[in-house]
């Protein structure tokens, strides 16, 4: 019976099919002595560093404040707010600068690091293989053919792959938006006069909540994702 632990591994590896280990052979058989020492070194490798880990949830917490002070700016009315506007525009602004700064470090140190690599490996290939993961489930449903592995199974390297195409879109494109757009808002004498004949703050200020917007549904299905698959790693980092 294929375990979670090896659908998501093999996802992680980013190997092409899901494939049944032969039970019948000792696992030194199997894997070589090459194997095992991957194998004992993995297990006791940290998979993911302290400080991705650190940034990681303090951008979490910073975002989450980002979008609640933000639906409170955007949807408050005289009669009915979520909480005091004008605390919500001070946390907003504290908040969105704080998350800017962290983002910028955190990109200087991905490429004085050379973390990028690690980003570039795991990245390499993955539309291919996210196309090849759909046809596999696509195909086992298309089929009609009872298997040990459940629906739900094959389904979570697709959903896992998914996370990751979405996780990489946030951090090139998502991320720099949010920082752009909210420079200008925070600072209005940096934003153009005049943008296709409208005011130059409108273009930015609807492209800062629909930008937040897609931040907001990418963190929901973040922390769907984190409870199949990655949410213990982003703790104790294996």
């Amino acid at each position: 019976m294929l375990t979670r632990r090896h659908l998501i591994d093999n996802y992680l590896s980013g190997l092409p099919s899901i494939e049944k280990p032969r039970l019948d052979e000792p696992s030194s058989k199997r894997l070589g002595k090459a194997g095992l020492k991957r194998k004992r070194a993995n297990g006791n490798a940290t998979v993911t560093p302290l400080w991705v880990r650190t940034w990681h949830w303090v951008i979490a917490v910073l975002f989450v404040a980002l979008v609640y002070t933000g639906v409170v700016l955007t949807y408050s009315t005289s009669d009915f707010a979520l909480m005091n506007y004008e605390l919500a525009d001070n946390l907003h602004q504290v908040a969105g600068i704080i998350m800017s700064i962290l983002y910028g470090v955190f990109v200087v140190v991905v490429f004085a690091s050379g973390y990028w690599r690690r980003y570039q490996r795991r990245y390499q290939g993955l539309w291919s293989r996210i196309r090849l993961h759909g046809a596999n489930v696509m195909s086992a449903d298309s089929s009609g053919q009872t298997s040990e592995i459940s629906r739900v199974e094959r389904t979570r390297p697709v959903l896992l792959l998914v996370q990751q195409f979405l996780y990489i879109f946030s951090i090139v494109i998502v991320s720099p938006l949010l920082v752009i757009t909210g420079i200008a808002l925070l600072y209005p004498e940096l934003a153009p006069a005049e943008i296709a004949g409208l005011n130059g703050l409108w273009p930015m200020a609807l492209a800062h909540i629909w930008v937040g917007l897609a931040g907001a549904l990418f963190l929901l299905f973040h922390i769907y994702i984190a409870t199949i698959g990655g949410f213990i790693r982003m703790i104790g980092g294996k």
